[in-house]
């Protein structure tokens, strides 16, 4: 059952609805019309609502550009009640009124920018999603345009733990509203002249609470769902660590709000730095350069990898990385 707004266009529209069905069924065979039904149901209508308190004459050409979205998401199992993952449709379900001026003046790229979004977010393991779009919600009223939705979404992924985006995000924030800026990393009451700067010097550096310590764990066996089939060897980068692990070769970006694991060919890990320093297991952890550090690590033969602003401690019996703050 849908609203009567939604039942209405539905009705008003139904051989351009029905046209957009075949089509999405020849296109893809496997597309699940219960699955469907369940999404116009759970967040189309929504969706639709939302547009209609504030410009019921908009609804019509939203709902086009929603439901044809929506096909093509639901067909790739990304939306609908048998999606991999529940978030798109809960980015739709909770960004629909918050985004509603922007989905009136331009719904297909509005619809595609949030759902880009949040299918790179979830394609990437330890990233908060929820959190993601719970900034958003609390953001988005503030974007008049698209471009300061793209850019508070970037600045938003990367404080929900995408390390890599941390240049690109800080680039866009020069497009925007400071304050808008500022309020998207969390921290509404400060200058974002003296955010950036620090931000830009310290990677391991959040406005909230200041120096990350204790760092990231990164990895994990890959029987487990993990990146790395043995145990990793860690070479420090420009941008953070190459890693091998049996046949395959990683990039691991970490910093204060996160990591993320990327591909890497066997010539970048070749031609990084190689040099490494033995870590002396304590009680309390490790000792690294004369610093107790507070990290378990299996056995006594533990390696440092040591970047300018981050080690990777690794060890041949565990299948993760610990990349820490070497200044903090």
């Amino acid at each position: 059952m849908v609203s009567p707004l939604l039942a209405n266009v539905l009705a008003a529209r139904r051989p351009l609805f029905n046209q957009r069905v075949a089509e999405a069924r020849h296109r893809a065979p496997q597309l699940d019309m219960a699955a469907f039904s369940g999404f116009v149901t759970d967040t189309l209508d929504p969706l639709c609502r939302a547009i209609g308190k504030v410009d019921e004459q908009a609804t019509v050409a939203v709902v086009e550009v929603a439901f044809e979205i929506g096909l093509g998401l639901v067909a790739q199992g990304l939306a609908g009640p048998a999606a991999r993952s529940p978030w798109v449709d809960r980015a739709w379900q909770q960004l629909a009124s918050p985004m509603t001026p922007l989905l009136v003046q331009s719904p297909a790229d509005a619809l595609g920018t949030v759902t880009n979004a949040v299918v790179r977010l979830c394609g990437v393991p330890g990233v908060r999603v929820d959190a993601w779009i719970a900034d958003m919600a609390a953001l988005t009223p503030r974007c008049q345009k698209l471009q300061e939705l793209r850019s508070v979404g970037a600045l938003c992924a990367w404080r929900a733990g995408m390390a890599h985006l941390r240049q690109a995000a800080l680039e866009q924030a020069a497009a925007i509203d400071p304050a808008l800026a500022a309020a998207a990393m969390g921290a509404p009451n400060q200058s974002w002249s003296d955010l950036e700067a620090r931000l830009r010097a310290d990677r391991w550096w959040r406005p909230i609470d200041g120096i990350e310590a204790q760092g990231q764990t990164v990895g994990g066996f890959t029987g487990f769902g993990g990146p790395f089939a043995t145990p990793p060897v860690a070479r420090a980068c420009t941008d953070g660590f190459l890693v091998q692990s049996g046949e395959r070769h990683f990039l691991v970006i970490s910093d204060a709000f996160g990591a993320v694991v990327l591909p890497a060919t066997a010539g970048e890990f070749a031609g990084a730095d190689a040099g490494t320093i033995n870590v002396s297991v304590t009680p309390t952890g490790v000792n690294v350069q004369g610093r107790e550090i507070a990290v378990r690590l299996p056995g006594d033969a533990a390696k440092a990898a040591m970047g300018v602003d981050s080690a990777a401690l690794f060890s041949p019996w565990t299948h993760t990385l610990r990349v820490l703050p070497v200044r903090a």
